[in-house]
């Protein structure tokens, strides 16, 4: 009973809710047994100490930030944005060959990272996943009366299990965005500290710019500003010129070739409608051009949407979704935002009815950080459709809200004071 009455503060249409959390329950549990078999599976591959059957660290990526936070203390950062170099370095450091991993941040990511350099590598592993998923998680859930729900689903969702099996930071960029959001109305300044943090993975902030200006945010547009300049003046400092030179000169080449030229896992990985053209060899040009297209339709979206809604979180799964189909560049383990705005219109469905149509496209967003890799690997280019669907029920919720302007239901501007607390 007890149960039931808790279920009824989401719930208003009782028998359809019933169907609704079954449904939900069914999600959860197939995305905890597919993450007990891959983990288990992966587990038991080992045969060469951390190294697992295709020759990489447990932790993959993770790699990458250890490496490159050894080497601030070992006083080679310059080495770490040439390829080679690098990757002889952390075969140095690990004690053995492995599959090559290169760095792809530019110099200001140091300054994140640089403290698990201090640590052994399986510690510093532990460290930075349980550290940025508990942030990652808190920002997600903190002063909401449904954060129980919310943080099982957000611990279950295949995008946290990409992210925390792969050693990446989609926690982290995760929260800085998440939290940057929560408190745009009430601390612009600290919410554009956050935003500049972002600029460390350029690609995930492509949209932000634009909604900021949508939303008229100047205080939060300074911030953001003024705290970029400053992390880059910092990494400069620190790390000298010769670093954003050379990760100019040989980084951001580099990226250009493996995005256009090069083939591996990590091309399964990405739900763009650029890499799902790239897997059907459509010739360069007609694919940016075809890719321009989602590019438009995601600027205006997220234009219209913080222009005209007060609604935090319908605003915030616009320019989640939006920045997957306007950026080409965008791996399943960043799909953390895209996980939450999932659950809060889920949630919202719970309360208040779904859209035709809209569980379909809830469900098929929620699971394509898994789905994808299979959908790239037969060339089947359906991850950016998906997130169109999405992205277009969201906007048709923003107008229904707006048309409705006394039924907006639970916003986040309602629990930000436990956030800023």
């Amino acid at each position: 009973m007890q149960g039931d009455k808790r279920l009824s503060s989401y719930v208003k249409y009782p028998a359809d809710a019933r169907r609704d959390v079954v449904l939900g329950v069914f999600l959860l549990a197939a995305c905890l047994a597919y993450d007990s078999y891959a983990s288990i599976t992966y587990l038991t591959s080992f045969s060469h100490g951390i190294f697992d059957f295709a020759w990489r660290p447990i932790g993959r990526d993770f790699v990458n930030y250890w490496t490159a936070a050894v080497s601030v203390f070992d006083g080679i950062v310059w080495d770490i944005f040439d390829v080679d170099l690098f990757h002889a370095y952390q075969e140095r450091l690990l004690g053995q060959p492995f599959a090559e991993h290169s760095w792809s941040y530019p110099p200001h990511m140091l300054l994140l990272v640089w403290p698990f350099g201090l640590l052994s590598y399986l510690w510093a592993l532990a460290a930075w996943s349980f550290l940025t998923m508990g942030v990652y998680l808190w920002a997600s859930t903190t002063g909401r009366q449904d954060k129980h729900i919310l943080l099982l689903a957000l611990l279950l969702a295949p995008a946290t299990f990409a992210n925390f099996s792969g050693g990446q930071n989609g926690f982290l960029t995760g929260a800085l965005l998440i939290c940057g959001l929560r408190l745009l109305g009430h601390k612009p300044i600290l919410a554009g500290l956050l935003f500049g943090i972002l600029t460390v993975k350029p690609q995930l902030g492509l949209l932000l710019p634009f909604a900021l200006l949508a939303s008229r945010q100047w205080t939060a547009i300074l911030s953001a500003t003024v705290t970029t300049v400053s992390l880059v003046g910092l990494s400069i400092v620190f790390f000298g010129w010769e670093a954003w030179q050379a990760y100019i000169e040989q980084i951001i080449p580099h990226q250009a070739m493996i995005m256009n030229e090069r083939h591996g896992v990590f091309l399964a990985m990405m739900p763009s409608a650029y890499m799902g053209l790239r897997l059907l060899e459509v010739e360069p040009l007609l694919r940016s051009a075809l890719h321009g297209i989602f590019v438009v339709i995601a600027l205006a979206g997220v234009v219209w949407a913080f222009a005209r809604s007060e609604d935090a979180e319908l605003k915030f799964g616009v320019l989640a979704v939006g920045t997957f189909l306007a950026s080409p560049y965008g791996f399943n383990y960043d799909m953390t935002t895209v996980s939450l705005a999932v659950v809060l219109v889920a949630l919202r469905g719970l309360r208040h009815g779904f859209l035709p149509g809209e569980r379909l496209a809830l469900s098929a967003t929620w699971l394509l950080p898994t789905a994808i890799l299979w959908l790239n690997a037969n060339h089947i280019p359906a991850g950016s459709l998906i997130l169109l669907s999405c992205f277009a029920y969201f906007l048709i919720r923003i107008r229904d809200s707006l048309a409705h302007q006394s039924n907006r239901g639970f916003t986040w501007a309602k629990a930000d004071e436990a956030l800023q607390s």
